[in-house]
């Protein structure tokens, strides 16, 4: 079973069960009103809360504005979907180091196949930026981050980086003998942090993802070096 399956209680699995059959059956997910009336639920409230449940889970997406906006998320090789769960490991500081490196646990982000197409799921996350010093970059406070765990990183590339259990991110640069955090940002208060060459990078950024006003998900294009 999978881990965020386990983590459901009797009545979430059943509910979800429920949920699965319908849009097996019928290609398309069931309304809310539907809902009330497959799984026996006591008011439309019931039925969000179940639906709120499985989406921080990482089960399933919601796209808030249309009827029938329900999207299951894939969960190894038990079910087809056009969307992938991402764990939501940290919180990142886009200003100088300050947010500490915490792990959020059991809280996952649903995005699109086609960005993480072709790379290993497990070494795929997703950080929550904190501060506007990417802001030029088109990162801004509270947009996601997918971040690649991986050590392949090239100039000009943003990346994440903890430094004495501090996380940020930047662009990288290279010295003869250093290694330059740099902000993308026209506010001169925000200043470049210098490291020692060997440093290590925890990973490279892949994608912006921007949760809109009115609930709807914007891909944000990355900076490009010039």
């Amino acid at each position: 079973m999978d881990t965020k399956t386990a983590s459901l209680t009797g009545k979430q699995t059943k509910f979800f069960e429920t949920l699965k059959q319908y849009i097996s059956k019928h290609a398309a997910s069931p309304t809310v009103d539907e809902l009330i009336t497959l799984t026996k639920s006591s008011s439309p409230r019931a039925v969000t809360q179940y639906l709120g449940a499985l989406e921080r889970k990482g089960l399933i997406r919601r796209e808030r504005y249309k009827r029938r906006g329900i999207e299951l998320c894939i969960l190894g090789n038990s079910y087809e979907s056009e969307t992938v769960s991402i764990p939501v490991i940290a919180s990142a500081g886009c200003d100088n180091m300050k947010v500490f490196a915490e792990e959020h646990t059991g809280e996952y982000l649903c995005v699109s196949n086609e960005l993480v197409r072709g790379k290993n799921l497990k070494n795929i996350a997703c950080i929550k930026a904190i501060g506007d010093s990417m802001n030029d970059a088109g990162i801004n406070e509270g947009d996601h981050v997918l971040v690649e765990m991986t050590q392949a990183i090239m100039e000009n590339d943003l990346v994440v980086a903890i430094i004495d259990s501090f996380a940020v991110i930047k662009k990288i640069e290279y010295a003869n003998n250093a290694v330059i955090l740099r902000p993308v940002s026209s506010d001169p208060a925000h200043k470049p942090i210098i490291l020692r060459r060997d440093f290590n990078i925890f990973g490279k950024v892949i994608d912006v993802i921007r949760a809109g006003q009115k609930g709807d998900v914007e891909i944000v294009p990355l900076y490009q070096a010039r």
